[in-house]
């Protein structure tokens, strides 16, 4: 059946509340699943699966998944839609409440058509408190994606660009086109890929990431200005920084070196 089939099984219209902008292009799920590169088996954890498009190329593929969708109404289509299929997880839950240390067993791979209202603070949280996950393959606003792969001295450059690059290594791989989407977005949306290895230093990074935070929300500062509560610029000058550029200036490792400092 279509993926025009089952949104239409929704009593209600997309709930714009929740950002719902259903994928109708199996050719497109197909793409995003080929980039999961996953082993037989592997457990997926797909955040929004909406009606099931993403779902059902996944489990073509026979990976074991856990589905959180906040939608009742879609939890109820998804049950139906796979009732047959005995890898597939379906939790009813808010996926910014839901207990990620549930994720147990070997490291996991995320997938998701992020929406839009909550896509960012999602990915920053899964980045910082799951570190169970491995490998994310995500949809996301084409700006958001730019400012994942921002590199310094950009205009897209900016403390979500530090933290997927302290914690993974981020790649744009295609846009898709509105009218993939049921209802079509105003946007276009962005397939990225961010790879995660093991580190030993996380409590590191996640600190370099908060001094990231702290300078970018003074971005046109200098660096003496935005980090004064931090560090002076007699010690910013002992670690070999200006202290007079920006803090798009600084790369992710410069901001690795404020955290050793710290």
């Amino acid at each position: 059946m279509s993926e025009i089939y089952w949104i239409k099984q929704l009593e209600n219209q997309a709930n714009n509340n929740l950002g719902q902008n259903f994928l109708i292009d199996s050719n497109i799920s197909r793409k995003i699943t080929k980039l999961v590169q996953g082993q037989l088996g592997d457990p997926i954890l797909e955040i929004g699966p909406g009606t099931g498009s993403l779902t059902s190329e996944l489990l073509k593929d026979d990976y074991r998944i856990k589905a959180i969708e906040i939608d009742k109404s879609l939890i109820d289509i998804l049950s139906r839609r796979f009732i047959d299929i005995p890898n597939i997880e379906l939790i009813d839950k808010d996926a910014m409440e839901y207990d990620y240390s549930e994720l147990t067993g070997p490291w996991w791979i995320m997938v998701s058509n992020l929406p839009y209202y909550v896509g960012t603070r999602l990915l920053v949280k899964l980045i910082t408190e799951v570190p169970v996950i491995h490998r994310y393959v995500v949809m996301v606003q084409r700006e958001v994606a730019e400012r994942i792969v921002a590199q310094p001295g950009t205009k897209n450059y900016g403390a979500l660009s530090v933290l997927c690059s302290l914690f993974t290594q981020p790649k744009i791989q295609f846009d898709v086109n509105k009218n993939c989407f049921f209802p079509e977005p105003k946007i276009i949306s962005t397939v990225v890929t961010l790879q995660r290895e093991p580190l030993d230093d996380t409590d590191l990074r996640m600190k370099a990431f908060e001094i990231a935070k702290v300078a970018f929300q003074q971005k046109r500062k200098k660096i003496r200005t935005a980090l004064k509560e931090i560090i002076t610029e007699e010690e910013l000058i002992t670690l070999n920084l200006d202290p007079n550029v920006r803090p798009s200036n600084l790369t992710p490792d410069d901001y690795l070196k404020l955290a050793v400092e710290m």
